[in-house]
């Protein structure tokens, strides 16, 4: 495929004689943003005008199908996400295909750009409380009267959200999340444990699974996740009825649903990071210093209007503690237990 093609050789490290990509030089975090949106627009194409797919990926960018694809943004993105999608896109075609940038393109994310309304993150927090009390109203609504689990992806879902609103990592690291890997046992805790390549900050990150989580969790592993399609075969926590890992995106958009379903209005993953920021604020502004270490930021500029300095594991243990009585329950006793 010319576009694979054209990324791979956007993205070559190669030497003086051998041509370095436009692209090599990007961060991984910027790759992975430019793939999304570059695929986000093969998926457009390939549900409305598959055909299309065959010609040079340059004259695939019409005005007239650049505009289609703005109005299916449009149905489920802000003027922000619109904006997004579209100047990462234009970014795959400039290192893809040096010099053949449409200028319909390029005016459209000017004007994307200046039509931006970020919504305010104010009126969309919810309580880490409450996410957490989703999260445990959809896992009970998952087991059946006879105490059979009733809805695999329900239950996966209400463990999802309940584990993030108690430890809100950030969406891509929760996506990478693989068993024995990522999810380890250290004497009678149960710990994530992520590689410093592996997050946004570089450093190696290290968070405990709430205590009143582990057995949920430990169900979900025993009981729920056997039951999805060909969950045997990898080593995903998050398995998918597809036959695989659930992929980044994937988590965001049930979450969303979720979350909007509930709440009247979504809170995507990384609002739960600002969400469980302001929860320490509200509840126990005394103790705002370990909201730093609960989202692993490298600096405390980044996040000066809240905290101070604590180490992730006892960050995670102090935040347990804000939420007591509030974090999920065992929802079943183990068979013989």
């Amino acid at each position: 495929m010319p576009d694979r093609i054209a990324w791979t050789e956007a993205i070559a490290e190669g030497d003086i004689l051998d041509g370095r990509g436009p692209a090599a030089g990007w961060a991984g975090t910027t790759r992975s943003a430019v793939i999304a949106a570059y695929g986000r627009y093969l998926g457009f194409l390939a549900a409305t005008e598959p055909s299309v797919l065959a010609e040079h990926p340059a004259k695939r960018l019409t005005e007239d199908r650049l505009t289609r694809y703005l109005g299916h943004l449009a149905e489920t993105a802000g003027t922000v996400g619109q904006h997004m999608f579209f100047a990462k896109l234009r970014d795959a075609v400039r290192v893809m295909f040096p010099g053949n940038v449409p200028q319909h393109l390029s005016r459209l994310v000017a004007r994307l750009e200046s039509e931006c309304r970020p919504r305010s993150k104010a009126a969309r927090i919810v309580t880490s409380a409450r996410l957490s009390e989703l999260g445990t109203k959809l896992m009970k609504e998952a087991i059946g009267l006879d105490g059979e689990t009733a809805s695999a992806v329900g239950y996966r879902d209400g463990l999802m959200i309940a584990l993030l609103a108690l430890r809100p990592v950030r969406l891509r690291t929760f996506s990478l999340m693989r068993l024995d890997r990522h999810l380890r046992q250290v004497g009678q805790e149960w710990r994530m444990v992520f590689d410093g390549p592996e997050l946004k900050s570089g450093r190696p990150f290290e968070t405990t699974v709430p205590e009143k989580v582990v057995p949920c969790f430990e169900y979900y592993l025993r009981e729920v996740r056997p039951k999805f399609t060909r969950a045997d075969r990898h080593d995903g926590v998050w398995a998918s009825t597809k036959g695989g890992p659930l992929t980044a995106n994937a988590i965001a958009r049930v979450i969303t649903e979720r979350t909007r379903q509930a709440f009247g209005q979504s809170v995507n993953p990384h609002l739960f990071r600002h969400c469980a920021a302001t929860t320490i604020a509200i509840l126990q502004p005394g103790r705002i210093g370990v909201a730093r270490d609960l989202l692993g930021h490298a600096s405390l500029t980044t996040t000066i209007a809240y905290y101070n300095k604590a180490r992730s594991i006892e960050a995670s243990r102090l935040y347990a503690g804000v939420l007591t009585g509030l974090t999920p329950r065992p929802l079943r006793r183990s068979k013989g237990g």
